[in-house]
């Protein structure tokens, strides 16, 4: 079966999970589409215990895909930049000292307290899984996906700091999150140590070297789209601004995921100055349309990928304990930086609750434990530990966060306000508009009597 072939069969079967999500379960587009891969594949799991069948279509079809390459390689880039452009510099530079705290030290936080936690754990059960392969499983796990959070968040209304928080952290500490995976990965796999220095200048170059090549990638090809009115040869330019970033990305050595990240940032601010109106609706209709098509066919992928795990009951135990201790370290990772962070700048109520809860786990996460080399004797346990907990934090997570988080509704111009306190009463968020009500009738009334 051809890379084409299996690729029409996980659309195919994407755009019908589709359907049946939006005419009888529906779900959030991308939570529906999943739940409908899982049941089905547990289906075929019991119908293959029971010999109601031997062979089926979709075991073999996610058994050939490679699922680690294709979204780190193909489908990465295009999903971080049609989130980034969506981000404006003037929406977060308010927040941005909270973003880049969150975005880095969290994932670093939340790395080693997975790690050495589930290290302990595993010990316990009786499963030996060395501690660097047990950190390399922490930065698997550490980096988070808003895909179905944000819209849930904003229908219920937060401020746009919260929201910004959310935003910005998942888009930048997938690229923190994978410079720690191919950290850890590489003491794994070379079974050297590093010292203080040398892991300095491998963050250092990595992270800085993404965002160097990220702008001035992003500058020269938003330059390149200012000289042209063709709307067709600017959507083209933006597909080479992706995936040719990520490429030269992956040759330097830097952070590819970072680079595209800061890529996007920069269009954001220049499609304004580069774009006209029409040209700038056609590039955000086509980006939109991209990341949805590839955010469901990913999270079809997901649903499906249980048919090739290995599973035994110490390693479901495991897998458990993992849920447990992914929600332990992403709390911890949370509620530090913000307890250090709150003397300077206002979080809600509700911030690490819902930062906490709402931090879901998705494909970046599935796709660093497929990467993982064949001959890897932890591979297994560790792809089971992480499908358990991207599989809780979509499915139980991702459903609940709109009650967790609490109804309330969004008035006027507070959502633009990064430090609105919404502890605020309803009388007093109604009193300003009384007020302007009243002036205004009182100088309709004096102008009439002159």
């Amino acid at each position: 079966m051809t890379p084409f072939s299996m690729i029409a069969i996980v659309l195919t079967i994407t755009a019908i999970f589709a359907v049946i999500n939006d005419r009888i379960i529906k779900l959030h587009r991308t939570i529906g589409v999943m739940l409908i891969a899982l049941v089905m594949s547990l289906c075929i799991i019991i119908a293959k215990q029971t010999g109601l069948i031997h062979d089926d279509v979709m075991t073999e079809v996610i058994g050939r895909f490679n699922f680690g390459e294709t979204l780190i390689q193909g489908m990465l880039g295009a999903l971080l930049f049609g989130d980034a452009i969506n981000l404006r510099y003037e929406d977060m530079r308010p927040r941005l000292v909270v973003i880049s705290v969150l975005a880095v030290v969290g994932v670093v936080i939340s790395t080693f307290i997975v790690g050495y936690l589930v290290y302990f754990a595993a010990l316990a059960l009786g499963i030996k899984l060395p501690l660097v392969w047990c950190l390399t499983f922490g930065a698997v796990v550490s980096p988070t996906d808003p895909i179905a959070v944000i819209a849930i968040l904003r229908s219920i209304g937060v401020s746009k700091g919260l929201d910004m928080d959310v935003c910005g952290e998942s888009l930048f500490n997938d690229g923190i999150g994978l410079v720690a995976f191919t950290f850890f990965l590489h003491l794994a796999l070379s079974g050297e140590t590093m010292g203080a220095l040398e892991v300095s200048t491998f963050f250092v170059r990595t992270v800085f070297g993404g965002i160097l090549l990220g702008a001035a990638y992003g500058y020269l090809v938003c330059k390149l789209i200012g000289m042209v009115d063709d709307e067709h040869v600017e959507i083209m330019l933006s597909l080479a601004l992706v995936f040719g970033c990520f490429q030269l990305a992956e040759h330097f050595g830097v952070s590819p995921a970072i680079a595209i990240v800061v890529v996007g940032l920069v269009f954001a601010n220049m499609s304004d100055k580069v774009m006209t109106p029409a040209g700038r609706i056609s590039m955000y209709t086509f980006w939109g349309v991209i990341g949805e098509v590839l955010n469901t066919m990913l999270f079809v992928l997901v649903g499906i990928l249980i048919l090739i795990l290995p599973v035994s009951g110490t390693q479901t135990a495991l897998a458990i304990a993992a849920i447990i201790i992914g929600l332990f370290g992403r709390w911890v990772s949370v509620l530090l930086p913000v307890s250090v962070l709150k003397k300077w700048y206002y979080f809600s109520p509700r911030s690490v609750r819902i930062l906490t809860w709402g931090g879901l786990r998705g494909g970046l996460s599935i796709a660093m434990a497929l990467s993982l080399p064949e001959n890897v004797p932890y591979r297994g346990i560790i792809l089971l530990m992480t499908y358990a907990i991207v599989v809780f934090s979509i499915l139980v997570q991702g459903m609940t966060i709109g009650k967790l988080a609490g109804q309330r509704s969004t008035h006027g111009n507070e959502y633009n306000d990064p430090r609105l306190d919404e502890t605020t009463s309803e009388e007093e968020k109604a009193l300003p508009s009384v007020i302007e009500r009243f002036l205004s009738r009182a100088s309709r009334d004096t102008a009439n009597r002159k």
